[in-house]
């Protein structure tokens, strides 16, 4: 998921949904759009792997958040079991 990063008096990252970033592109000037291409021209975006991570680390970071109810987080860890994003 992209991210963009916010400087005040912290910086903090965070994640912008494809379709968020879609809309904000639909929503740009013919010029802007121009610039835009441009820049991805000149100056790549960079790609990464895809990192793997261990269950406890990600319910970690979802129960720091303090946004999610427990029965969310059992549900997310019986689905992380089984999925291939974890180590």
């Amino acid at each position: 998921m992209p991210q963009i990063t916010l400087k005040e008096t912290i910086t903090k990252k965070i994640e912008i949904p494809m379709d968020a970033l879609f809309e904000l592109i639909d929503n740009l000037t013919a010029e802007e759009r121009k610039k835009l291409l441009l820049r991805l021209k000149v100056k790549p975006v960079k790609l990464s792997p895809f990192k793997k991570d261990k269950i406890n680390s990600i319910l970690t970071d979802f129960a720091g958040t303090n946004l999610y109810e427990d029965e969310f987080l059992k549900d997310l860890e019986e689905g992380l079991k089984k999925s291939s994003v974890c180590l």
